[in-house]
């Protein structure tokens, strides 16, 4: 599965020289690679927020694409470094739960481990594989090199726990938050909702809770603390300074103050639980 188009996603920042440097690994040796940053500004070692942004990504890339995603607290330990076959893509990066969301809706066609000398910079760093392991190897495939010469079949991979996601008696919808963008939206686990007519339907994006429809109209959310919020469309549709409940780009539910920052103003981080309910349940 040979392809030119490499895509990035790293916590390292652009700051320093470490995401040019990888950049350079790869054009020495697939020259006629072309690369893509989804993002590097994933804070330092979040391996869930990592995760969630490529299963936002990789959907919109063409088959063949190549991920390379280092998020990487574990570097230089035991862990393991992969490349992993997923879906007529590859993404090349440590064992860590990175894929776990995208491992939620389809297992690995085949995964193996990075130990082959030839397709690494020797000698390798004990805190920079992003250099030394993960780019060298994202070009070799680019070059067309096959998964089975850069190491051995790799086994089960590690996952992290997914967020809870659950329907209760009367279509109450609970989750929780996942985590915070740069304008201080939050992101819940709530979701995936289509607009059917005046319902909305639910299509989990995670594979433990069953799918439903549910009445839009009086629905509203409610913060672990027991505050509602309405359900509107879009930011402006509240006064400024305002907290809302919208369904956002993925179809997930998310939670914004109009023209502020939701995780600011409500003070509410990761983990916290949020439930969908009609309006007059409890």
């Amino acid at each position: 599965m040979a392809s030119s188009l490499i895509a990035v996603l790293t916590d390292f920042g652009l700051q320093d020289t470490y995401v040019g440097v990888m950049k350079g690994v790869v054009a020495s040796i697939a020259p006629e690679s072309r690369m893509i940053d989804l993002t590097h500004g994933i804070p330092p070692g979040d391996i869930r927020q990592a995760a969630f942004k490529l299963w936002q990504a990789v959907p919109f890339f063409p088959e063949g694409t190549i991920f390379v995603v280092v998020v990487d607290p574990g570097v230089g330990t035991r862990r393991r470094a992969l490349a992993v076959a997923w879906s007529m893509r590859l993404f090349v990066l440590p064992d860590n739960g990175l894929l776990t969301y995208l491992l939620s809706s389809s297992p690995a066609h085949k995964a193996v481990e990075l130990r082959s000398p030839a397709f690494r910079l020797e000698p390798v760093s004990n805190t920079f594989h992003g250099r030394d392991i993960f780019a060298p190897a994202a070009a070799h495939l680019a070059r067309g090199i096959p998964l089975d010469e850069l190491g051995p079949e790799a086994g089960e991979l590690t996952r992290f726990a997914l967020p809870r996601l659950s329907i209760g008696e009367g279509s109450r919808i609970r989750g929780e938050i996942l985590h915070a963008d740069r304008f201080g939206n939050l992101i819940t686990s709530l979701g995936r909702f289509e607009r059917v007519g005046e319902s909305l339907d639910f299509v989990p994006w995670l594979p433990h809770c069953p799918s439903a429809s549910v009445p839009r109209k009086d629905l509203r959310l409610l913060l672990e603390d027991g505050s509602p919020l309405s359900l509107r469309e879009t930011f402006g549709d509240v006064s400024p300074d305002t907290p809302l409940a919208y369904i956002g780009s993925e179809g997930l539910l998310e939670i914004a103050v109009n023209r502020g920052s939701a995780a600011e103003v409500l003070g509410l981080k990761a983990g916290s639980g949020v439930e969908l309910v009609h309006e007059g349940q409890t």
